[in-house]
């Protein structure tokens, strides 16, 4: 993620940057759907990243757009918030198939009317891993699957989209075992997402790495 927004503010010509960040969000959403079957408290997961969301979209615009708002795009932590209310959705209406399809496609089409990064991608990979449990090969196919439809009806992001098919890698070696974990840490792997946005933005600001400093 920070090798993807380093390119897209720093290095924009520089493919690479983006084709390595691409891995990320499949990553995310495979975390997240591993957080939703293992969190005691739904609502509280909920709410701290509609509060992460929130929080990092003004250094969310200031680095992509380069004003305070926009409407062109929202951060990526509100596509993880919608993939949660997917799982939370399927979850509750197991018994009702149709209240459940249309709950979860009206999602789908809130990402997509709301402008959220890579749209209805965010919530079919939750719910893709949420379904797959822990079978780790369901898990890998739903990756490569959704992300290779995703770069097919993307304009313009095809070859680096379809880099993200690659996570597929890391979600197969994953052991099923939680790792180090703590409220300290906790706190440092939320406060990431808008601490290195406003870095990068003091970096591009101050114009301390090339190409910056080079003109």
């Amino acid at each position: 993620m920070c090798v993807d927004h380093a390119g897209l503010a720093l290095f924009p010509s520089a493919s690479a940057f983006r084709c390595i960040g691409r891995l990320a969000f499949p990553l995310y959403c495979f975390l997240l759907a591993q957080g939703f079957a293992h969190t005691r408290d739904i609502r509280a997961y909920a709410r701290r990243l509609l509060l992460l969301a929130c929080v990092s979209e003004l250094p969310f615009d200031l680095l992509i757009f380069g004003r305070l708002s926009s409407a062109m795009e929202q951060n990526v932590v509100f596509s993880l918030l919608l993939g949660l209310l997917a799982l939370c959705a399927a979850r509750a209406l197991s018994a009702r198939p149709l209240p459940c399809a249309l709950s979860i496609l009206a999602l789908m089409l809130l990402a997509m009317v709301t402008q959220v990064s890579f749209g209805w991608l965010g919530v079919a990979l939750c719910l893709a891993y949420g379904y797959a449990g822990g079978d780790k090969k369901r898990q890998a196919l739903f990756t490569v699957l959704l992300t290779l439809l995703f770069s097919g009806v993307a304009r313009g992001w095809v070859t680096i989209s379809l880099c993200a098919a690659l996570s597929a890698i890391p979600i197969l070696l994953y052991n099923g075992r939680p790792g180090p974990h703590g409220k300290a840490l906790t706190f440092f792997f939320y406060a990431a997402y808008p601490l290195h946005l406003c870095a990068l933005l003091i970096v591009r600001a101050l114009r301390i790495i090339p190409p910056y400093f080079l003109g």
